[in-house]
């Protein structure tokens, strides 16, 4: 089975315009992506057809294997490890380069393609983010570096102490 991903391109690019031209670059494109618990989809990207396929390519460029973590961490941060890419690497970096540069409004496309619930699901991964974690971190970052500025001083007193004496 085979799905057109024509008009989901196009509405990206009225989005972020200059993407299409970015991947069209590396046209033809064929790969599989592989996670955990879905069964494996491929994508075919060219000229003539731009769809998503529920089979594998037998001798695809390249293969993205993700678990759902690698999937989720890449929805918020937009990278995937190199561990997860097989194959040609150097068009999946380009093709994640350009899909990882685009500003759109995920939570919109998902609710207009797949639903309000996938939607909301989505919106519950992304809004989680530990807000109080990410500031506890910088506070002891800057902690850290505040005791060695401690340390330096009590150092430098001692020398001078040192040298006077």
């Amino acid at each position: 089975m085979s799905i057109s991903l024509d008009n989901f391109l196009q509405e990206i690019e009225s989005l972020s315009p200059g993407f299409l031209i970015k991947i069209e670059n590396l046209y033809p494109l064929h790969f599989n992506v592989g996670v955990d618990s879905v069964s494996k989809f491929s994508i075919t990207l060219n000229h003539d057809a731009k769809s998503i396929n529920f089979q594998e390519h037998t001798n695809p460029h390249f293969s993205l294997r993700l678990n759902i973590f690698t999937v989720l961490n890449a929805l918020n941060n937009r990278q995937i490890p190199t561990k997860s890419i097989s194959g040609d690497v150097e068009s999946a970096l380009m093709l994640l380069g350009a899909l990882a540069n685009i500003d759109i409004d995920f939570e919109l496309l998902v609710y207009k393609y797949f639903g309000d619930i996938p939607a909301l699901m989505l919106r519950k991964v992304m809004s989680n983010k530990p807000q109080c974690e990410a500031f506890s971190a910088e506070e002891d970052q800057a902690n850290k570096i505040l005791k060695s500025f401690r340390d330096i001083s009590i150092r430098l007193d001692r020398l001078e102490y040192a040298l006077i004496n």
